[in-house]
C-alpha cells in the first residue's frame, strides 16, 4: 500500500474551453484530487454543467478560485462603484491596494458572495475548497473580508488552501524565494481563516515561474519533497484562441496536460510511495476514481 497521500489540484477550471476540457479528461482518467473553479468568466456556466454531468465528479473535490486580478470584471456592482473596478487590477496593482490597506472590505464581501453564488447557481452544490486565483485569498485586506464573509453566512468548507510550507522543505525545491514569500502570507492568514474552514494543509508544492523547463524534472523534485497529505497545485490545459486572449500562460499548460495524461506521472507516484487522495475526506479515504468517461480526444488545439 502506498504511504503517502498527495492532492493534485488543477487550478482555472473555466477559464477557457481548452482548460476546463483537459482538466474533464484527467479527472475522468483519475489523474487529479480535483479542481478549482473560476467563476468570474463567460465560460464558466457551461463548464459547470459538463463538470457536474462528469461520471467522476461525484468523487474528486471542486472548490472555488476566489479571482481578484484582471482581465476580468467584478461580479458584484457593489465592487464597481466602491472601487471603480470595471476590470480587476493586475495582481502587481492589487498587492499595492493591500499592502498600502487601501481595499475596501465591504465591496470585497459582496464580490466573493457572488463568485460563491455563481459557483453554487451553476454546479449545484457548495465548493469544497476555497483557494485563491494567484493566491489573492492570502492578501492582507481580502483574508479578512473572506473570513468575515464565511462566517456571517455560516460556511464552513472543508479547508482553504494555504500556500506555505516548512523552510527546510522549501529549501530543497526550485523558486524557494517565491515559495517563502507564500509561507509568510500563509503564516499571517493562520489566525484569520482558522475558524472558517474545516481543516487548512500544511504543506504546498507546485510553485515555479511557468516557463517550460522541465515540468517532470520539477514534479518530480515536488513528490520528492512532499509528505503525507501534502497538496500540489498545477494548470494543465489544451490550448486554444480563447486562452491566449485571456492568459499569458498557454505554452506550460500544455506541457502539464502531455505529462500528467502519460505514463511518466504515475511512474512518479508509484516510485516515491504516493497515491492521490481528495485532502478534506477522512484520512482513511483511498483515491476512489474510475475511468467511466469515453476518452476525450487528444491533442492541442
Amino acid at each position: 500500500m502506498s504511504s503517502r497521500r498527495i492532492t493534485l489540484v488543477a487550478d482555472d477550471y473555466g477559464l477557457a474551453p481548452g482548460v476546463s476540457l483537459a482538466i474533464r479528461q484527467l479527472l475522468a482518467e483519475g489523474r487529479l484530487s480535483g479542481t478549482s473553479c473560476l467563476t468570474v468568466g463567460a465560460f464558466w456556466p457551461e463548464a459547470a454543467g459538463l463538470l457536474r454531468c462528469l461520471p467522476a465528479a461525484g468523487a474528486v473535490e471542486v472548490g472555488l478560485h476566489l479571482c481578484l486580478t484582471g482581465p476580468f470584471a467584478p461580479l458584484s456592482p457593489q465592487l464597481r462603484i466602491n472601487a471603480g473596478w470595471s476590470r480587476f487590477p493586475s495582481l502587481a496593482a492589487l498587492i499595492r491596494l493591500s499592502l498600502t490597506r487601501r481595499l475596501p472590505p465591504g465591496a470585497l464581501s459582496s464580490e466573493i458572495e457572488a463568485q460563491y453564488a455563481a459557483f453554487v447557481g451553476a454546479f449545484g452544490r457548495e465548493p469544497d475548497f476555497i483557494d485563491g486565483h494567484q493566491h489573492v485569498h492570502l492578501l492582507p485586506g481580502i483574508a479578512e473580508p473572506l473570513a468575515l464573509t464565511l462566517r456571517s453566512a455560516g460556511l464552513r468548507p472543508r479547508w482553504i488552501r494555504r500556500c506555505g510550507d516548512r523552510p527546510r522543505r522549501i529549501a530543497r525545491r526550485p523558486f524557494a524565494v517565491k515559495s517563502l514569500v507564500l509561507q509568510a502570507l500563509s503564516l499571517r492568514s493562520d489566525t484569520v481563516l482558522a475558524d472558517v474552514a474545516g481543516r487548512r494543509n500544511d504543506s504546498f508544492c507546485g510553485v515555479y515561474d511557468f516557463v517550460d523547463r522541465g515540468y517532470d524534472v520539477l514534479f518530480e523534485r515536488w513528490i520528492e519533497t512532499a509528505p503525507d497529505r501534502a497538496v500540489i497545485m498545477c494548470h494543465p490545459g489544451l490550448v486554444d484562441a480563447r486562452l491566449a486572449a485571456l492568459d499569458p500562460i498557454t505554452t506550460v499548460r500544455a506541457v502539464e496536460y502531455r505529462y500528467f495524461v502519460g505514463p511518466d506521472f504515475p511512474a512518479a507516484l508509484r516510485r516515491h510511495g504516493a497515491r492521490l487522495a481528495p485532502f478534506g475526506a477522512p484520512a482513511a479515504a483511498n483515491h476512489p476514481f474510475t475511468a467511466t468517461e469515453a476518452p476525450i480526444r487528444r491533442g492541442i488545439g
